[in-house]
């Protein structure tokens, strides 16, 4: 069991045989070193939310290893043909019919989104709830960005190397395994 104490220019560690003081660099090391595993989380999620790229990165990584995103992947419009080679083509039109356009609606006065067509001309795909085509410009994983995300994202760390790609993100994640292992 460790007891940790703070002062201001030491962190002091006790653990059940020793005592060891270790120096504090900064002012931002001495606020991470006091941070709750709640507060560093939350750290990580206001990371991507200002991050759009990186948060796009580490989740599709995350996906290609253990399908973390399930149905909720975007990808790239040239890809298309690839997923419906052999299908019958009417399947392709239902799916095109039936899906719509991220890109474009209008709002009702009861504030429902009613979405325009899908758009073969958009950067990306998606499939909605019941496998239909959805187009969009942009990738938004925003929804995905939760403690839930940061968990996975944690104990799959070693297949996620886009992680490494920031070194904010770097260090964020070192201290939660840091906290693990006190």
């Amino acid at each position: 069991m460790i007891n940790r104490t703070e002062t201001t220019k030491h962190r002091i560690v006790i653990t059940s045989d020793k005592m060891v003081e270790i120096p504090m660099k900064n002012e931002e090391e001495k606020e991470m070193a006091t941070a709750t595993r709640e507060e560093i989380v939350k750290k990580i999620i206001d990371f991507f939310a200002e991050n759009d790229d990186a948060l796009t990165e580490c989740i599709e990584e995350l996906d290609n290893y253990n399908g973390y995103l399930e149905d909720d992947r975007y990808y790239d419009m040239e890809d298309l043909n690839e997923f419906y080679q052999g299908t019958d083509p009417i399947d392709i039109l239902y799916r095109a019919f039936y899906g719509h356009d991220d890109e474009t609606y209008t709002t009702d006065e009861h504030g429902e989104k009613h979405y325009g067509e899908f758009n073969p001309n958009r950067n990306y795909f998606y499939y909605n709830g019941y496998g239909n085509l959805v187009s969009a410009d942009y990738k938004d994983y925003s929804s995905k960005n939760d403690s839930w995300l940061v968990n996975a994202l944690e104990g799959d760390r070693q297949y996620v190397d886009s992680i490494d790609n920031y070194p904010e993100l770097v260090e964020l994640f070192d201290e939660l395994e840091n906290i693990e292992e006190e």
